[in-house]
């Protein structure tokens, strides 16, 4: 189905390129929704008009424009000074002074700035990743559920329609003497049962339509028709090895292993506070003329290089800031573990879904629906001819009905919890049908 296939990771997509925050890029013609779109198309839709991811990817817009502001040296001053009462000198009165001078960080500082920066950056992309992963999942659940609405629809329809037919038939046999009233007076129950189950789905649409809609950032009430595709494939890949791949690319995971490093590297610049800056400056000051003649380098301008640094006294503010990112660093790889766990737990939970989902839809389709339209055809052969009862018909036709909707339910369920599988591992996993092993991502 399309909740398996491949969605860019490393570089964002559609209108999500490195356009400066707060520019909206052009963006491609949105699709229309009809009747033969596939479920790629509603997904293409979001990815390209979902304001939250946008929002996500301005997010890390703003990250990596923030690594070269602190890599860059901080900016030169230029100094000015009058004398408003000029200082005198043998060689003349001093006017005024011009500086200019340039702090250098200790050694190391700006790299580790910059290292810092760039961890934080990576981790806003995963979190756009992240962000991206789970609109599509909701896409797809959202999708799958009307899906199922609509394909219950159709077959409660279809057999309300095979109901009417059956009361005809019965009318047909009570006219003719071939049957007792009671038969048609059960056909009308069922009939009724029917038609309000009909009535119960169609009060159903709106809020199905909204969700999606919601996903789609389209207003609520927009209409949207049916989807009439929703593929199957088993998984094609070992439980194991898809419980392994949380840990390597969970792009929420990974963005607390960025954050992690971020820690470790402010931990690492902290430690450069107990060095000094040093100032690197050049003066000059304007000098005039000697009062007395006969001076030598009377008038003459004096050049003054000089070179200061700040004294880190402060210590213990040094070492609270070493120990506040080495706990800010424990604590963020705690968390990481402790949503690792959570979430193999879910995946287990969504594996079991998937399993039990596979097997129920071989059920009904290699078994119990062939039987129940099996049973169906012969008890209605054996009515029409006189031989069987009402009350049996009815039964197998109620039979039929429920097999019907419990195989589409499995259907869509399959295809849901692959969705949250897929969100949780951070990419497609490959079907048994497909003959592609998905490599697993790990920064």
């Amino acid at each position: 189905m399309a909740a398996c296939r491949s969605y860019p990771r490393a570089t964002p997509i559609g209108p999500y390129t490195s356009a400066p925050a707060g520019m909206r890029a052009d963006r491609p013609q949105l699709p229309d929704f009809t009747i033969n779109s596939d479920l790629d198309t509603y997904i293409r839709y979001a990815l390209l008009n979902n304001p939250g991811l946008e929002a996500a990817f301005q997010d890390y817009v703003a990250a990596m424009e923030r690594i070269p502001q602190v890599t860059a040296l901080p900016d030169p001053r230029l100094s000015y000074r009058y004398y408003i009462q000029e200082v005198e000198t043998r060689v003349g009165p001093q006017q005024h002074a011009f500086g200019l001078s340039q702090t250098l960080p200790w050694f190391g500082k700006l790299e580790l700035q910059g290292q810092i920066a760039s961890r934080a950056a990576d981790a806003a992309k995963e979190r756009f990743e992240a962000k991206k992963d789970s609109l599509v999942a909701e896409v797809i659940d959202a999708y799958l559920e009307y899906y199922h609405l609509g394909r219950a629809v159709e077959v409660v329809r279809g057999n309300r329609d095979l109901i009417q037919q059956l009361e005809r038939v019965a009318r047909t046999r009570y006219g003719a003497g071939a049957a007792n009233h009671p038969d048609i007076i059960r056909a009308q129950v069922e009939l009724g049962q029917l038609e309000n189950q009909l009535a119960s789905l169609g009060d159903r649409k709106a809020p199905f339509v909204a969700r999606l809609n919601a996903a789609l950032n389209r207003p609520k009430s927009t209409p949207i028709p049916f989807p009439t595709q929703a593929d199957v494939h088993p998984l094609g890949a070992p439980d194991e090895e898809v419980l392994g791949w949380i840990a390597t690319s969970n792009p929420e995971l990974l963005a607390m292993r960025h954050e992690i490093d971020a820690a470790r590297a402010a931990a690492e610049r902290a430690e450069k506070d107990f060095y000094p800056d040093f100032t690197f400056g050049v003066d000059y000051l304007a000098t005039g003329d000697a009062r007395m003649s006969g001076v030598a380098g009377s008038g003459d301008d004096a050049v003054i290089a000089g070179v200061s640094f700040n004294l880190p006294l402060a210590r213990g503010k040094y070492r609270a800031a070493v120990r506040e990112s080495q706990a800010r660093q424990f604590s963020t790889a705690l968390k990481r573990g402790d949503l690792l766990n959570k979430f193999q737990a879910e995946a287990a939970t969504a594996l079991f879904r998937i399993r039990d989902a596979e097997r129920q839809i071989a059920l009904y389709r290699d078994t119990l629906l062939p039987k129940a339209r099996e049973s169906l055809a012969t008890t209605q052969a054996s009515y029409s001819a006189g031989s069987g009862s009402f009350s049996d018909l009815v039964d197998a036709q109620r039979m039929l009905l429920s097999f019907e909707l419990s195989f589409e339910r499995s259907r869509a369920d399959h295809g849901q919890w692959r969705a949250v599988l897929e969100r949780l591992v951070g990419h497609a996993i490959p079907t048994k049908d497909s003959g592609v092993e998905q490599p697993t991502k790990e920064n």
